[in-house]
């Protein structure tokens, strides 16, 4: 049960980031957002947190320099609504952070 809502709620997030811009290069649940500059990885880490979305900066050494990311965990607890919510945070962050 879990598991299929797990799946599904990967691909509702996965489709809802790639239809506002966002390269996720995944269809796992584990997610990442490539940004390249490890700044705008902390800033926009730290604006999703500020608006109730924990995406974990990863940056050099964990990845080269001018390769990070965010990663975001989906969980199967998730509604539908949260996600489309979560959607448009992340289209917030695409035109504050110019992606």
């Amino acid at each position: 049960k879990y598991r299929k809502k797990l799946y599904h709620n990967t691909k509702a997030l996965a489709a809802g980031l790639r239809s506002i811009g966002y390269d996720t290069r995944s269809n796992t649940h584990i997610m990442p957002i490539l940004l390249g500059s490890e700044k705008k990885a902390l800033d926009m880490g730290e604006f999703l947190y500020r608006n109730g979305i924990f995406a974990q900066p990863i940056r050099y050494p964990t990845v080269p320099k001018n390769k990070a990311r965010l990663r975001i965990s989906m969980t199967a607890w998730l509604s539908k609504e949260e996600i489309d919510h979560a959607v448009s945070i992340f289209e917030d962050a695409a035109r504050r952070f110019k992606l």
